[in-house]
Parts: structure tokens; sequence; C-alpha cells
């Protein structure tokens, strides 16, 4: 028995290429993902904690309408994830979710991606570009490994 990547297709909640609101309001969140936060009976705001994939821990409100359509959001501490990963419109927001194995509560991490066009060689000569998602946090990273490459 291995260790869980730290990012498991099993787990995700959501993902979601962020628009122009997103990165300058508040996340909107899709209703199917309420399902696995736990509102207090009658409140429609709460708040939950998130580690990235450095380990920096990160605290979000999360809030929805009291109507027949919640339309959930992530407000408070929202904006200052997005200025820290310095993300844009059409990046993209994963959240993941799973229990914690010593007791019922759960625990969560989110990742910031980015689309970026990395180059094939073949025998010095580029035979394709292909378009992957990378996390932010690797993107000076990779800028360097890129810029070798081209050398």
């Amino acid at each position: 028995m291995g260790v869980p990547p730290l990012y498991s297709k099993t787990n995700e909640i959501f993902s979601k290429d962020l628009s122009e609101t997103d990165v300058g309001v508040r996340l909107s969140f899709p209703m199917k993902a309420l399902k696995v936060f736990q509102f207090l009976e009658g409140e429609n705001k709460m708040e939950f904690e998130a580690a990235d994939g450095i380990g920096k821990r990160w605290r979000f409100g999360l809030s929805k309408r009291k109507t027949r359509h919640p339309k959930p959001v992530l407000s408070s501490g929202w904006l200052a994830y997005v200025r820290a990963k310095g993300l844009q419109i059409k990046d993209r927001f994963v959240l993941y979710g799973d229990l914690d194995n010593l007791s019922t509560k759960k625990r969560f991490r989110v990742r910031a991606q980015r689309k970026v066009r990395r180059p094939i060689k073949l025998f010095g000569k580029e035979i394709h570009v292909e378009e992957v998602w990378v996390d932010v946090e690797e993107l000076e990273g990779l800028k360097r490994e890129v810029s070798r490459s081209i050398l």
C-alpha cells in the first residue's frame, strides 16, 4: 500500500476555468459541489481551509443564497488567493476533498493551473507544440527548463 498522490481524480470536487468575475470579485461555485459541504442548520455561510500544492493553508468563505437556487460563491479569502497565485482569466482552479482517516472531518486541497505551450523537439528540431496545464507554482521552473532546451 503506497501513499495516495497529492492530487487524485477520484476526489476532485470540481474544476473551473476562471472568468473575469472569478479573478476580480468572487468565484462562482458549482451547485453540485455543495453536497460535500455541511452548513449548520439555517446558515448560508461557512468557512473551510484548504492546502495548496506547496503546503500553504488557505481559508475560504463559502456562501449561498437562501432561495431555491442557492448559487454558491467563494468570497472571503478568494481574492487573496488569486493575487498570491497571479491568477488570470482562463486559468484553472481545482478543488479536491477527502475524509481524514482518523476522523469524519473533510480535508480540502486546491490547485491553480495555467495552460502553457511546450515545444516537443526531435534531434534539435521543433516538431510539435503541445498545450498542457501546469501548476502555477511550477511556472518559474518550467520557464527555466524551456529556455535551456531552446539554447
